[in-house]
């Protein structure tokens, strides 16, 4: 006897296995009456999915009794049926196996039941599909992007299974354990194994082999929900992690490193203006590197633009230095982009540290600490004859202070390149702790000093102010940017001489902080490009009931939707934003995300994703292997198209680039970016530099926009035209800690 067909309310459809099979079924509830359910992707991802069910005879029968399905003719003399409420077709190939796919899918499988077309052993998965015959509850076989298309590794691809071909696994469940096994097909797989063991933490053995091109990774034991997203972090991210940082060397990878900036006390900025004109034009004579100038900024985003040297004192944690450090720092035209930018003329840190102008320094007398009721600083010289400790600057400021200001965009985009004596640069990337966060104005009376440093007889002797951050700041710094600079001021010699230190040093200590995140000890961070041949698109809709959309989702009484300007000095409001974009040598080809806005858990606003489609399979953090959709976008003269297809998304826009101003992004959208969350609480934490903050995008009109398909799982919940549409043009930089809040593996 069948079991009753029923329906229950379900959040919006993901496109993952679960939910296209679920979406498959229509009304048919094949999970509830079949032996067996095939999800298979016959081609392209534009040929949609085929489901085939082994149904016991007399169950499939009542079933189909009770639910039907409408006729629609004949395929080469088998019977065809609609699915209900789809656009779907249904066949019987005998008394036990349906198929249900799209009227293309269904026909190719009608050919290969009637030995018209060759069948899945012909094709480039024949070699691996044994995992499909094991006797395990389920099993997979998919065919990896490396299968089909040439890669790019993030190093050599010795230690990445960013090239691996195949993907395969057989298992059960049992009283929250698994049983069974993971099988990837990757050339490298010995070496990888091999490397992998010697990384992971001892406390937790993988049982991990490797024989030829076969990459085995025994599931017994393990949680699905406490090991398996570690797991493939560990396999993944942190393996690239690895294999990207034993490629760093001049002209080839950056090295890349999360620098801290802490707390109790914060960064503290003494603000100086320079006394005349003829002492600014003696000290860049005197302190600038050939051929640079200096430049004017605005440092509070409400005042006009001056000639600053500021001292910058601060606790620091990273790769680069530890503890107390004092910057004295000017701004000047930077060479590549004119742009104003920082250029420390001195530096001084309580521990051992790396410049481009000294190589290494070593520890002097730096103190920046919180006292009962202020923040003292000073520093010091030893003599190295006597021993004898010399202070030539200190302060103290009152604290705390309660006088907010903000901080310019300028001053923030002054960090892109951070430059030296010598001209090198240190690459710096950043996030909203670092521009949108308000500052303490210094109350005058509350800060005393005694300057006797060598650039007092340059300024005027009372600063223009003080200001003190009230929060961490949150960088990522790549040391020693533009070694292949033309405007450098170094010999020949020395250029080789910080080369040969740069390839020697920051390699090591790069991959000992990827090695340590195998360990749990920090995260990996990763560099990302957007590409210049795919503009990145944001279609923003309003969200009509937020509320209403929230309850459809997983856990989704644990987010709290957050009104957001697009831009500054814009009414807030509800948007759900579909972001269509691609990176450089991404192996998920171009991505599509369906994301809304949401407050954080410090009050601070983030991006929740709904939904991911990429134009290639892709790890994902809910549904772990993210099948391919349909996601292109492409430029042709002033017309951009957009098209998305998946089983629960059909969108399709033609933008007219030619009617469009140019628009800054909002500050609280930006910073939306730094912190972007799946539903089920796995997060991305990005950095990038000031092309976002500083360069406009462009915003097309509403008689530009075109919008030619809009069917989502979320169309009851938004308009029905995008409120606005966005357009980057230009290719941006990023770092990102990819899946941040999961755990290593092992822990």
């Amino acid at each position: 006897m069948g079991r009753t067909v029923q329906r229950r309310r379900r959040c919006p459809w993901r496109h993952d296995p679960v939910d296209i099979l679920r979406f498959y079924s229509g009304p048919l509830d094949l999970p509830g009456h079949a032996d067996t359910l095939i999800l298979a992707q016959p081609g392209a991802a534009g040929d949609g999915f085929v489901v085939l069910a082994d149904l016991p005879p007399g169950e499939g029968e009542t079933l189909f009794n009770t639910v039907r399905p409408a006729g629609a003719g004949q395929y080469r003399g088998v019977a065809l049926y609609a699915v209900p409420r789809t656009d779907l077709s249904l066949a019987r190939l005998n008394d036990r196996i349906w198929v249900i796919a799209p009227a293309a899918g269904l026909q190719a499988v009608i050919d290969v039941h009637l030995g018209t077309r060759p069948d899945i052993y012909a094709g480039p998965l024949a070699d691996y599909l044994d995992p499909l015959g094991e006797p395990r509850g389920a099993a997979f076989v998919y065919g990896l992007p490396g299968l089909y298309r040439p890669l790019v590794p993030p190093g050599s691809g010795a230690v990445s299974l960013r090239q691996a071909t195949v993907a395969s696994g057989a298992f059960d469940l049992a009283d929250g354990a698994l049983a069974g096994h993971l099988q990837f097909v990757s050339a490298n797989a010995p070496g990888y194994v091999q490397r992998l063991r010697a990384l992971l933490p001892a406390a937790r053995p993988l049982a991990i082999d490797a024989a030829a091109d076969r990459l085995t990774i025994d599931l017994a034991g393990l949680s699905p929900a406490a090991d398996i997203r570690p797991l493939l972090k560990s396999v993944f991210f942190d393996m690239d992690a690895i294999d990207y940082s034993e490629a760093i060397v001049q002209g080839g990878n950056a090295p890349w490193m999360n620098f801290r900036v802490g707390e109790h006390p914060n960064s503290v900025f003494i603000n100086f203006e320079f006394r005349d004109e003829a002492r600014r034009e003696a000290f860049a004579a005197a302190h600038l590197p050939a051929g640079f100038t200096l430049a004017p900024i605005r440092i509070l985003a409400t005042e006009e633009p001056r000639y600053f040297l500021v001292l910058n004192l601060y606790q620091s944690s990273g790769g680069l230095v530890q503890g107390a450090r004092a910057e004295w720092s000017v701004f000047v035209h930077d060479p590549d982009s004119d742009q104003p930018s920082f250029l420390v003329v001195q530096a001084a840190a309580e521990s051992i540290a790396a410049d481009s102008v000294n190589l290494l320094t070593l520890p002097e007398p730096v103190s920046h600490r919180l006292e009962p009721d202020a923040i003292a600083s000073y520093v010091g010289v030893v003599d190295k004859a006597t021993g004898a400790e010399t202070t030539y600057f200190s302060s103290s400021i009152g604290w705390p202070q309660a006088r907010r200001v903000s901080l310019s965009r300028e001053f923030t985009v002054a960090n892109d390149a951070i430059f030296w004596g010598n001209g090198v640069a240190d690459r710096g990337l950043y996030n909203a702790t670092v521009y949108n966060r308000d500052a303490v104005l210094v109350d005058p009376a509350t800060l005393s000093f005694t300057d006797r440093s060598r650039w007092a007889g340059y300024l005027n002797p009372q600063p223009v102010h003080a200001l003190v951050y009230l929060n961490a700041l949150d960088i990522a710094i790549s040391p020693w940017w533009n070694l292949d600079a033309d405007y450098l001021d170094v010999t020949p010699a020395y250029r080789q001489e910080l080369i040969d230190f740069k390839n020697n040093f920051y390699p090591m200590t790069v991959l000992g902080l990827a090695e340590a995140a195998m360990r749990g000890e920090g995260s990996v961070l990763g560099a990302v490009t957007t590409a210049d041949s795919v503009p990145t698109a944001r279609f923003h809709f309003l969200v009509t009931d937020p509320a209403a959309l929230f309850a459809t989702l997983p856990a989704g009484e644990q987010f709290t939707p957050l009104a957001i300007a697009l831009h500054d000095g814009d009414a807030p409001d509800y948007y759900l934003s579909l972001v269509v974009s691609a990176r450089e040598d991404d192996p998920c080809g171009v991505r599509a995300e369906w994301v809304t806005y949401v407050r954080g858990e410090t009050g601070h606003p983030q991006t929740l994703q709904l939904a991911t489609l990429g134009s290639d399979a892709c790890l994902d953090p809910v549904s772990l292997l993210g099948l391919p959709a349909v996601v292109a976008q492409e430029a042709r003269g002033t017309t951009l198209t957009t098209r998305l297809q998946s089983p629960f998304v059909h969108f399709e826009a033609q933008l007219d680039l030619a009617r469009t101003d140019e628009v800054l992004a909002g500050l609280d959208w930006l910073e939306a970016g730094d912190t972007v969350c799946a539903v089920n609480g796995v997060c991305d934490h990005f950095y990038y530099d000031g092309q976002l903050l500083l360069r406009p995008v462009s915003r097309l009109d509403q008689g530009a926009v075109d919008i030619r398909a809009l069917a989502t799982p979320w169309n009851d919940f938004i308009q029905a035209r995008p409120a606005e549409v966005t357009v980057q043009r230009s290719a941006s930089t990023y770092a990102v800690n990819p899946w941040k809040t999961v755990p290593a593996f092992g822990l």
